[in-house]
């Protein structure tokens, strides 16, 4: 289980269309991507449907104040695909990065995520979280469960 700050969210709920996340500050750090690596954690908490929702791009951008002016991270954005055949964002799926992305440089964080939907629809389910957390947390897998 993680230990999370509710002032490292960066986004939490429903994703139906293009959307900017909260800022969180990081002004107790210097160089936050240079540091000890920082987990990160976005979770999909409702599957988006492969019949509604073809991809979700996400990225991290990063100001030196609350209100910008807003810079894309290097190596931050990442497009996932959400086929039937290959569901990127069913319930439960991780489909970002791991950790801070090593070119932050700038101590306000904010996410940024563009939905594309299937030709001729709309997205209507769709839910996820995503925060600095204290400590790695990845889902237990059925091989290493006691019993």
């Amino acid at each position: 289980m993680a230990i999370i700050d509710r002032n490292a969210i960066f986004f939490e709920g429903a994703l139906t269309a293009n959307a900017t996340g909260q800022p969180v500050a990081l002004t107790s750090l210097k160089l936050p991507g240079r540091m000890e690596p920082m987990p990160l954690r976005l979770s999909i908490t409702e599957a988006f449907t492969p019949d509604e929702a073809q991809s979700l791009t996400m990225a991290m951008e990063e100001a030196d104040s609350a209100d910008g002016p807003w810079a894309v991270v290097p190596g931050s954005s990442i497009s996932v695909e959400n086929t039937a055949e290959t569901p990127g964002l069913a319930l439960g799926a991780r489909p970002y990065l791991r950790f801070l992305p090593q070119g932050t440089r700038k101590n306000w964080l904010r996410m940024t995520f563009a939905l594309t939907p299937v030709e001729g629809k709309s997205v209507s389910h769709g839910r996820l979280f995503a925060a600095l957390v204290r400590g790695e947390d990845l889902p237990y897998e059925p091989a290493i469960m006691a019993g």
